[in-house]
């Protein structure tokens, strides 16, 4: 007698462990990235963070696609995400050089509320009450992070809103050609315009680097490579929608690198406001995944 089909459940543990291996992964590449931002230009590390996954996007998956691999149904949406997210990396390595990671990545996590913002405006969409309430609380999280006449408040701060903003425009441009396009071709697509972007800069901000200093270049880029085929890998196993939440343990990582690696430490203030940027992300999350 056959038996019922039952939901996959271990297929959706495996996605939520390689959505979280992405958090570390990214994690990672944001500590070698304030590291190398000592003694490093910020395009030459922006360029590592494309151009070496790309090259491991090729030699992994051009061998078994072949031209597919290459195609894209959307060249300018494509290249208009590729342009986003290079912009929002240069923005985040920028704050890298001048303020602690876990709160440049805190102020930056405010992207699902500024999504949500470019979603009503843009797509049409419907936000609730409580959808409003968290794009508030997200919005008040940030101002305690960065206190508005003191505290870590200067014109860095807006770098990581750079980011959010770049970020959240990026996701917008995604959701315009979600289910269209593979989405290993779209991963192509992203990192060629930010290699080439970046390959265009590097000629006037070059250093001669290292062994030590090529040696974490390679590091960085590898380490993206994997975070990126991670997050891909997670998306095909579980839906976006239940990996969501999981995004905000980047943070946790990101705060215990910065303290260990770089002696910085929050204060409980602006622990509190972190705290309220996760919440507030969590229940736009939450609110979009009953779809009200």
């Amino acid at each position: 007698m056959p038996q019922p089909e039952r939901p996959d459940h271990s297929r959706a543990g495996r996605g939520i462990l390689m959505a979280l291996l992405a958090t570390v992964a990214y994690a990672v590449v944001d500590a070698l990235s304030k590291y190398q931002a000592r003694e490093y230009p910020v395009m030459m590390i922006v360029w590592a963070r494309y151009f070496v996954p790309l090259v491991l996007l090729l030699a992994v998956f051009l061998p078994r696609r072949g031209a597919r691999m290459l195609r894209t149904a959307f060249p300018l949406v494509q290249a208009i995400r590729g342009a986003l997210l290079t912009a929002g990396t240069v923005f985040i390595v920028f704050a890298y050089r001048v303020m602690p990671m876990a709160e440049a990545q805190a102020i930056s996590f405010i992207h699902p509320v500024l999504l949500t913002v470019l979603a009503v405006i843009f797509l049409g969409e419907k936000v609730s009450a409580s959808g409003w309430a968290a794009v508030l609380a997200g919005f008040c999280g940030v101002l305690v992070i960065v206190r508005p006449g003191g505290g870590l408040f200067s014109p860095a701060s807006f770098l990581p809103l750079g980011l959010a903003l770049c970020f959240s425009s990026y996701q917008i441009f995604t959701r315009l050609i979600a289910g269209r396009e593979n989405s290993l071709n779209s991963l192509f697509c992203v990192l060629l315009v930010g290699s080439l972007a970046m390959s265009l800069a590097l000629p006037f901000s070059w250093v001669d680097p290292t062994g030590k200093g090529l040696f974490l270049f390679a590091l960085i880029g590898v380490t993206s490579g994997i975070g990126h085929f991670s997050t891909i890998k997670a998306l095909e196993l579980a839906p976006a929608s239940l990996l969501a939440p999981f995004a905000y343990i980047q943070l946790l990582w990101v705060g215990l690198l910065g303290a260990l690696v770089f002696g910085d430490f929050p204060d409980a203030v602006t622990l509190s406001g972190m705290a309220v940027v996760v919440v507030s992300g969590l229940l736009v999350a939450a609110s979009r995944r009953r779809g009200v």
